[in-house]
Parts: C-alpha cells; structure tokens; sequence
C-alpha cells in the first residue's frame, strides 16, 4: 500500500528566539564538566591548559588606591606633603586615589611605601600594615584603616591616660592593639566630637586604660616626632614598636 502523501503548507523562518538570535558571535566556547554533580555545561571562554596554576582562578583585588585613600585623610600631614613625599603632585595623588588614573611604577612604589601599603596574599587584596600614627578626622575613614591594620576588627583598642599627672592639654590618644602585630596611635583633638563615636567606629573599643607617666610621656613625644613630615610617621613608630615588642609579639598589649 503506497504511503498517503501530505503537503506542509510552511516557509523558511527564525528558528530561534530573539535573544539567541542576537547572542554575540565568534566567542570560544569549550564544554565543562561539574566536579559538584557530575553535569556538562558549555562555557565561553578558552578552555583552561594543564599548565595553568589554580591560583590563576582567583580574582585579584586591586584596591591600593581605596586603603591609599582613607590612609591619607587620617594622616597627620596634609595631602599635598604626602604627594610630594610620594614623588607626586597633588592632583596626580587625587586622581589615583579617585580610581580615575593609574600611577607611573615609581610612583606607586613610593606611595605603598611611604604610607606602608602592603599586598596580603591571604585575602588577594592591599591593605595598610602600619604601624601608624593617626588622626581621627572622619569616622569611615577611621573605621577603614582601623579593620584593615586590625585583621577585621581582632584588638582591644583603648584610650590611654596618665595614672599621675596631668594629660595632654590638646590630644587624647587610643591606643591600636592587634593581637600579634604592631600597635597604632590615634590622635583626637579634645573635645571632638568624632570620641564619642569611637565605640561604634573601633571595634572591641575597650575605653579608657591608665598607665604609666613615663609611657604616656613616650606616646606623646613618638607622635610628636611622627607628625613632622609624611616620611617620619612609619619610621617613627617602628622604633617605638621596637622598644615594646616583648609586650604585644604574639599577645594583645595592655599596657600598664
């Protein structure tokens, strides 16, 4: 028996939708299969080499220009010193620091180490290492430079007095104490109203800590020193956490 013969009545059309249809051409594409369930996905891109190192998987975080940023608005000189210190003129510093321009290899080594920018390859990110002396001018800047010297937040932070005599007239001064790492100075103009925020802004804020007339007397003359030109504030400090290292290496300093 002879089969029946149909007639389709249809003509040529688009056998995709219109987003397949416009899907970018020429991209490479290379089938993947999931270590999590077992199923093959098609992927764009080139298709990963033997030689390739797992590490190369991970996104690289250039944030230096961010932590360069709140660095500079809580340090003891104006920006404009900081970018000659750096090699740099002002609004070169303004721009990297807005995201808007890179700087030249010189330059960028010589702001990292002038304000102590460090690469930690645990996190894939820049953060600043301190030691420091700060001032607190703004809140978020603060609180940025605080978690980034403090590992998240990991110290007992606290405002140190004289057990005896007389405290500076001008300054308060808290102490930064990350466990295992050297501690920072903040300087608050007194009668600021930023102290009364510290609690919210320094994590694990511990409040006031007396000590000794003799250390208090340290803190003020090393801030002093460090406040002189952008260059003096990490050399200053690292001889100070030099002359105390026994007290906070592998340990949360409370000092007495």
């Amino acid at each position: 028996m002879l089969a029946t013969r149909y007639v389709v009545d249809w003509q040529l059309g688009p056998w995709l939708s219109s987003w397949e249809a416009n899907v970018v051409p020429g991209l490479p594409r290379y089938f993947n299969a999931s270590d999590v369930d077992g199923s093959t996905w098609l992927l764009t891109d080139e298709p990963p080499t033997p030689e390739m190192d797992e590490d190369d998987s991970w996104d690289y975080d250039d944030n230096a220009a961010d932590i360069a940023k709140h660095l500079v608005v809580c340090w003891p000189n104006p920006p404009v010193e900081v970018a000659k210190s750096a090699s740099m003129t002002l609004p070169t510093l303004r721009w990297f620091m807005a995201g808007k321009t890179s700087l030249e290899r010189a330059q960028r080594v010589s702001l990292e180490t002038l304000l102590g920018i460090k690469y930690d390859v645990c996190t894939f990110s820049y953060v600043g290492s301190g030691p420091y002396v700060l001032m607190a001018h703004k809140p978020q800047a603060l609180q940025t430079v605080y978690e980034s010297i403090s590992g998240g937040g990991d110290a007992s932070p606290c405002e140190i007095v004289p057990r005896e005599g007389v405290a500076d007239p001008g300054w308060r001064y808290i102490l930064i104490n990350p466990y295992g790492s050297p501690p920072s100075i903040v300087m608050v103009p007194r009668g600021a109203k930023i102290m009364q925020r510290l609690p919210d802004v320094l994590l694990n804020y511990a409040g006031i800590n007396t000590v000794s007339l003799e250390f208090f007397r340290e803190v003020v003359a090393t801030c002093a020193k460090a406040c002189r030109d952008p260059a003096s504030n990490l050399r200053e400090m690292n001889h100070f956490v030099a002359r105390y290292k026994t007290h906070w290496e592998n340990s949360i300093w409370q000092p007495e």
